[in-house]
């Protein structure tokens, strides 16, 4: 499955505050944006929200932006 995430970083806490369609969500996260700390939490979130392994999330495209192309497989 293949994601658009739109991510919000240094929200109160992580959530998934909106569904634009099938594939695109937007995701507030707690931790900030630097030294990769968004994008470990996007992957562990979204782990925990589809009920896979970590390893099983992969940011395909976007490890520096907002918007982000994520694969779970």
């Amino acid at each position: 499955m293949m994601l658009t995430v739109h991510v919000k970083p240094n929200a109160r806490q992580s959530a998934i505050t909106k569904r634009l369609d099938d594939d695109t969500i937007v995701v507030s996260l707690a931790a900030p944006a630097r030294e990769g700390k968004a994008n470990e939490e996007l992957v562990a979130f979204l782990a925990g929200e589809y009920g896979v392994a970590k390893s099983r999330v992969r940011i395909v495209r976007g490890a520096t932006t907002r918007i982000k192309h994520v694969e779970i497989s």
